[in-house]
């Protein structure tokens, strides 16, 4: 785990980590099943960036790759991270953070119907579907971001 300048704290596990001869490190994430279809990507490798944004903020390092290994259909999907990506995703991460930092002090929570839908058990508690969330207890915790 790692802390972020802002105080957000990233905590992560990762499959494998190779380091090089050379110092060059390797993130290896393994999947059970099959890579994703086209245009699935960014959404895979952003597990990744995340992982490679907490080696780079412990170590002071870049990973040289972050890769996907799909035990389903043997298929690879990496990249090269730049400093810039990993500091772009840093960002992301806090956005996303702040949006709900703002949903927990409003109370305001949109949901965003899709097709996992389908496979929700919390259905009878969604807005979406006519349901009432419980409440927000009075008091919040610090939270930390896990993929």
């Amino acid at each position: 785990s790692t802390q972020l300048p802002s105080g957000l704290v990233l905590r992560g596990i990762i499959d494998r980590i190779d380091r090089a001869p050379s110092g060059a490190i390797r993130v290896v994430d393994y999947k059970t099943g099959r890579s994703p279809g086209e245009g699935w990507e960014a959404k895979a490798l952003f597990q990744m960036r995340f992982y490679g944004l907490i080696l780079w903020r412990l170590h002071g390092q870049v990973p040289a790759r972050l890769q996907l290994l799909y035990l389903g259909n043997q298929e690879r999907l990496a990249i090269d991270p730049t400093e810039a990506e990993l500091r772009a995703t840093e960002a992301k991460l806090e956005a996303l953070w702040a949006a709900i930092a703002r949903a927990t002090a409003s109370g305001d929570w949109q949901p965003n119907r899709s097709r996992l839908c389908d496979w929700c058990s919390f259905q009878s508690l969604c807005p979406e579907f006519g349901g009432t969330p419980p409440a927000l207890p009075d008091t919040h915790t610090t939270a930390t971001v896990l993929t």
